[in-house]
């Protein structure tokens, strides 16, 4: 008797861009910290019906294959070549948000500095006590409100705000990382990649190949006191040889 236990292996192999460009040397991604998956299968039922009650003959109509993941790796080049298929370009960004207060300094101006090697990108806002959030204006700003210069990273304030604690959180940049700005392609533009899934236990295997993969789903929650854990769905159609998917296993 074979069963099975625990998530398995889900190998991704992209073979196609979104631009619909074969790619020369294509990579197997192997999903990290895999918590689950799955390949489904279904087919629409055709009954024939007559005067009575039950039907007097059934047919499979189409079919649909399907496939979801969930696995707790984190990796943008991963999310493109399995969901964007376009373009990684290095860097990334970072947000600064602020734990200790800084108290508004005589003169009502702060100017914030990213971290070594960081450049500002953008002003998040500048809470004050009680996390109650200061009015951003363009000019002359009075109690409770400030200015912010997105070249030099200047935040003035009010004088009568000076002695008064604030919070500032900002965005910034760093050449480590990657980054991926996800362009509004032609319907019909996706990356296709072949999926497979392999179970081992109790000396004994299991392993199914999906040879075209299409993903519709890449959905990224947060929880409170909790992991946060990505998932993936596709949807599979049959290769140029009529093959749509490959089971083995032990028995």
């Amino acid at each position: 008797m074979q069963i099975a236990f625990g998530s398995g292996l889900f190998y991704a192999t992209p073979l196609m861009d979104a631009y619909g460009n074969s790619l020369a040397a294509p990579t197997p991604i192997l999903l990290g910290i895999m918590q689950e998956a799955s390949v489904d299968l279904s087919y629409d039922s055709k009954e024939l019906f007559g005067s009575e009650q039950f039907a007097v003959d059934a047919a499979r109509g189409q079919g649909k294959l399907s496939g979801k993941a969930k696995a707790a790796q984190i990796s943008l080049a991963q999310w493109n070549a399995l969901v964007f298929g376009q373009n990684l370009q290095p860097g990334q960004v970072l947000v600064h948000h602020a734990t200790t207060p800084t108290p508004v300094p005589a003169g009502g101006k702060i100017t914030v500095t990213p971290p070594v090697g960081g450049l500002l990108a953008g002003d998040l806002g500048v809470r004050g006590a009680g996390a109650l959030p200061f009015e951003r204006v363009l000019t002359a700003p009075a109690v409770g409100q400030y200015t912010y210069n997105a070249v030099t990273g200047e935040y003035s304030f009010a004088v009568a705000d000076v002695n008064v604690p604030v919070f500032i959180d900002y965005r910034y940049s760093v050449s480590t990382g990657k980054s991926l700005s996800v362009r509004n392609l032609p319907m019909g533009d996706m990356p296709v990649f072949q999926g497979e899934l392999y179970l081992k236990y109790k000396g004994k295997a299991i392993y199914v190949r999906v040879p075209n993969f299409v993903s519709n789903k890449l959905g990224f929650g947060t929880k409170q006191d909790d992991y946060t854990i990505p998932d993936f769905e596709f949807t599979g159609y049959a290769d140029e040889f009529g093959e749509v998917v490959y089971w083995s296993a032990s028995e």
